[in-house]
């Protein structure tokens, strides 16, 4: 019997921790994402399920956003998007179709259509190696370049496993948009008020809100929920009495005008739009709850009072308070059946001419089912500033720069996703007579180095090192164009130049032209292990050690007989995208973005990096 009672004591205790680590568990995940697991149908985009296998292998470095294994290093909480203008409208997730079902498909530039395309819209698959571009290990540990294939990518974006994953991915999300609609619309007593939607074509507010690649109802209500949540506004009880949308008009809206009909700017939405049938039958309903309740009678008596004291004043049908996004006061069902427009996105590159400014012109090309913008820029630090000032949804960053963020923008922050487009290489080049064989070879009272222009990505990534380790702040430095520091070089044993880019660039190919020529400039081994386990906030490597075949530069490498590999550091090439635009556009445009990068990807990588 006391075995039995034992037994039975052990059973419930093991019982009741189970318990509470699952419903902790979920507290945890919820408050981690938003309330991704609310009882009300919300979604957040936080949640594992939202997104393809194929997006989710695309991004694979951790910038603190959704993806790159940010739940075991940063406890980044998934931003909550509320936009700063009333017209830029961040509610419309590119998401299955433009229907009321919330199911099909949009093509890219906004033609529906019953079944998914073949991989929106992409036609040839990427060809190379998907792995990284250093990965190809030589018998002494470093790495070779691989070419075509320059970077780390979970995905080969464009086979037709991963754009058939991509689809049924968002079956599955049309099929969970349908219900969290049919579960919304079921809170509230009544059916929608429906107004003929032709009649609103021509209405200045409905042609304000925005619909991208589609329409998702799980975007629509989590970002309309998170609206209000900002403002720290809950609907009372009473608006779910009424239906769920009056024409035009989601009856939260009406609702939270009335709760905020004291403010006359908010005031002037009901003014403005009296005439307005959705707008009238809501007043008459409203009207009907007020007979038994106090409260919302004092309220609708405060509305005419302030309707009247506005008469005489022209009407604005497009009118809406400052800082309401158009996505918020119109209904659901209204914006499902709109037709859809591609994502905008804006793309910081490099200097025209470089490899990020011509990595833009490839992404554009294959850009299908997104709006780009490419935008020019001097370099890393300048997208990085217009990434986190919004002025960039987009941007190419180097991988040291990004952990110098800190110093170089301080209190500015970035939650972002990031995934590396190609390898980087630190060219250090020497004249032959100065001795120097290695850069643990400088001496700050022999040496002098070239590091670039200021702001350059090699002068940032000289800067980088210096901060890693104090002995090369001493040796003195020149910022000068790259042209002027190899004829320094070719005259100065004493002097060196700094550059970092890909292999067979032109600035290089011009390096090895001299070197032919003279026979005086070598290409130094940069094998600052010291350096190489580095990482930055987000625990992503900022370094690889890469091996440079002595094919690549034959008169640079040249030995007493051969030419000769050339040990290095290299950096990433990173592709750095603002997690509030993940979450403002969606899944499809997540996927959209992800087969255009992995398209371009092998492209870029083969003209960086690639082998002679």
């Amino acid at each position: 019997m006391t075995r039995n009672r034992a037994f039975r004591v052990f059973n419930v205790t093991v019982i009741f921790f189970l318990f509470v680590f699952i419903i902790g568990d979920s507290i945890v995940l919820a408050g981690r994402y938003g309330g991704g697991f609310r009882s009300s149908g919300s979604f957040s985009f936080g949640r594992s399920s939202s997104w393809s296998s194929s997006t989710r292998g695309t991004w694979n470095r951790n910038g603190g956003g959704f993806f790159g294994g940010h739940e075991s290093s940063s406890g980044y909480s998934k931003p909550s998007v509320t936009p700063s203008t009333p017209h830029s409208s961040p509610y419309s997730k590119p998401l299955s179709s433009g229907s009321s079902t919330g199911s099909g498909y949009s093509k890219p530039g906004g033609k529906r259509q019953a079944e998914p395309s073949s991989g929106a819209g992409y036609s040839k698959p990427l060809s190379g190696d998907t792995t990284t571009g250093s990965e190809n290990r030589t018998s002494s540990g470093y790495k070779k370049p691989l070419g075509a294939a320059g970077s780390s990518a979970g995905f080969s974006g464009g086979s037709k496993f991963d754009k058939r994953t991509i689809q049924e991915q968002r079956k599955r999300t049309a099929q969970e948009s349908l219900r969290t609609y049919q579960t919304e619309q079921a809170k509230f007593k009544e059916p929608a008020f429906k107004v003929d939607q032709s009649k609103f074509d021509s209405n200045p507010l409905y042609q304000k809100g925005r619909v991208y690649s589609g329409f998702d109802y799980n975007t629509y209500y989590n970002n309309r929920n998170n609206y209000y949540k900002s403002q720290g506004y809950q609907a009372p009880p009473y608006a779910y009495n009424a239906a769920p949308s009056f024409g035009m008009f989601d009856t939260l809206f009406l609702f939270w005008m009335l709760d905020h009909i004291g403010n006359r700017n908010v005031a002037a939405t009901a003014y403005n739009h009296s005439d307005d049938p959705g707008y009238k039958k809501w007043r008459q309903e409203a009207e009907n709850l007020s007979k038994d309740n106090a409260d919302l009678k004092t309220k609708l008596n405060e509305l005419d009072k302030q309707v009247n004291s506005m008469a005489g004043t022209p009407k604005d049908p497009g009118y809406l308070p400052k800082d309401v996004p158009p996505d918020v006061a119109l209904a659901a069902g209204v914006l499902a059946a709109k037709k859809p427009e591609n994502p905008p996105l804006k793309l910081a590159t490099g200097q025209e001419g470089g490899w990020y400014y011509k990595f833009g012109d490839i992404f554009k090309q294959d850009a299908q089912g997104l709006d780009v913008k490419v935008i020019s820029s001097p370099g890393s630090i300048d997208n990085l500033k217009m990434l986190t000032d919004g002025k960039a949804d987009l941007g190419i960053v180097q991988s040291d720069v990004l952990a110098l963020m800190d110093k170089k923008l301080p209190g500015k922050k970035l939650i972002s996703e990031q995934t590396s487009l190609f390898i980087e290489y630190l060219q250090l080049i020497a004249n032959k007579d100065g001795g120097v064989k290695s850069i643990s070879d400088l001496d700050p009272r022999k040496n002098i180095i070239y590091i670039g222009p200021v702001g350059s990505g090699s002068a940032l990534t000289w800067e980088a090192l210096c901060e890693k380790k104090e002995a090369y702040r001493k040796i003195p430095t020149i910022n000068s164009d790259y042209m002027t520091a190899l004829k320094e070089v070719e005259k100065s044993p004493r002097a060196l130049m700094f550059f970092v880019g890909g292999l067979n660039s032109d600035f290089l190919k011009k390096a090895e032209e001299a070197a032919k020529k003279s026979g005086k400039l070598i290409l130094v081994t940069v094998d600052e292990r010291s350096v190489k386990d580095e990482k930055d906030m987000h625990g992503n490597p900022i370094y690889s050690m890469v091996g440079i075949p002595g094919n690549i530069y034959p008169y640079l490498e040249k030995g007493w007989i051969f030419s000769h590999e050339t040990k290095t550091l290299a950096v990433h090439a990173v592709l750095v995208l603002r997690t509030e635009w993940a979450s403002q556009y969606g899944p499809t445009a997540m996927d959209d973005l992800s087969l255009v990068i992995n398209q371009a990807r092998p492209a870029i990588a083969k003209l960086v990096n690639g082998n002679k």
